[in-house]
């Protein structure tokens, strides 16, 4: 293992420049967000190393294993939380929540907070926040939120 440490000792910075630039080469091709962080490691020994040119392989083994964990979580958090901005933004694959703010025509009678509403011909189960007495077919409501495929509706 030390063959390994002391074939690092003296390497020019741009060994580590040349591996990211092909780790990112082949994360572009993959589209996976894996070698990304290993990339970004690569990138910043070979930064290191131009800092500190007598750098010995053993600190830049060790710079390598502290820092890719690091980029890790912070890649797959800048990911996960525009992943799911996105995801939630678009209303995609979400029906209910797309019709928030719309309105919904009463089609059967409530019994007690649920019944069942129609919205462009669609039926849909829905619940009411606070319970009417005097709702008939025929009446409007609007859409509020969503409980899964359960609409939250209340009074306009």
């Amino acid at each position: 293992m030390t063959e390994v440490f002391a074939a690092l000792d003296g390497i020019s910075p741009w060994w580590w420049v040349v591996a990211a630039l092909i780790l990112g080469a082949v994360e572009l091709l993959t589209g996976l967000y894996v070698l990304l962080w290993f990339a970004l490691t690569a990138a910043s020994v070979a930064l290191c190393l131009w800092v500190a040119p007598d750098l010995p392989g053993t600190a830049q083994a060790a710079i390598f294993a502290l820092l890719l964990p690091v980029y890790a979580v912070a890649v797959w958090r800048l990911f996960g939380k525009y992943r799911r901005t996105k995801d939630k933004a678009s209303g995609l694959n979400d029906r209910a929540a797309a019709m928030i703010g719309r309105r919904a025509i009463v089609v059967a009678p409530f019994v007690g907070e649920s019944g069942a509403v129609e919205i462009d011909g669609v039926r849909w189960r829905g619940r009411l926040s606070e319970p009417c007495e005097n709702l008939r077919a025929g009446s409007e409501l609007t859409v509020a939120g969503a409980d899964g495929m359960t609409l939250l509706l209340e009074r306009p």
